[in-house]
């Protein structure tokens, strides 16, 4: 069964800190989950992620009046430390018969998710090894990412583009049914 899933992350040239990760099951099954440990500071001097990123997250502003720095509201029921989301991510995969993991321009996508688990050769058993990409599908069956359908809300939130990534999938499940 294929998991469809995008993160959000922090890209340093050298790390990649998962911000938030968003899976959608084929059956319906959904997992949504914010870390509580990324480094926010750095996402606040990242001007493409604090305008695209930021503003869907869970985040704890400051009373008017009172100084200080908005930051992740780490109450909220979404937010967890990377060891549970680790946790959160496994469950979900293996009640997942024979799961098949799909993302949208997969390759950080992969790197963000495996590295919840530490390196590569800590991927717990079962859990698949690599990400299969949906714009190399697309490209597969002679399409560009201009011809898949448009998301039209929720861009950079991560359940939201889980979820469109499986609208895509759909799309292109549709067009190889006709072939």
């Amino acid at each position: 069964m294929r998991i469809f899933y995008d993160t959000e992350f922090l890209d340093d040239g050298r790390t990649i800190d998962l911000i938030s990760i968003g899976m959608v099951a084929e059956d319906g099954r959904e997992l949504y989950a914010v870390s509580s440990q990324f480094n926010q500071g750095a996402v606040r001097r990242h001007g493409w992620l604090m305008a695209n990123v930021w503003p869907s997250l869970p985040i704890l502003k400051n009373p008017p009046g009172q100084r200080g720095i908005d930051r992740i509201d780490v109450t909220d029921p979404d937010v967890h430390p990377r060891a549970q989301i680790a946790r959160m991510v496994e469950r979900f995969i293996l009640e997942t018969p024979d799961p098949q993991l799909w993302a949208y321009y997969s390759a950080y996508d992969h790197v963000a998710y495996a590295q919840l688990f530490g390196p590569m050769s800590n991927l717990p058993h079962g859990l698949p090894m690599q990400t299969d990409d949906l714009v190399t599908e697309a490209k597969r069956l002679g399409l560009s990412p201009a011809d898949l359908p448009k998301q039209e809300a929720g861009h950079h939130n991560a359940i939201a583009d889980a979820r469109h990534n499986l609208a895509m999938a759909k799309y292109m499940d549709s067009i190889t049914r006709k072939a």
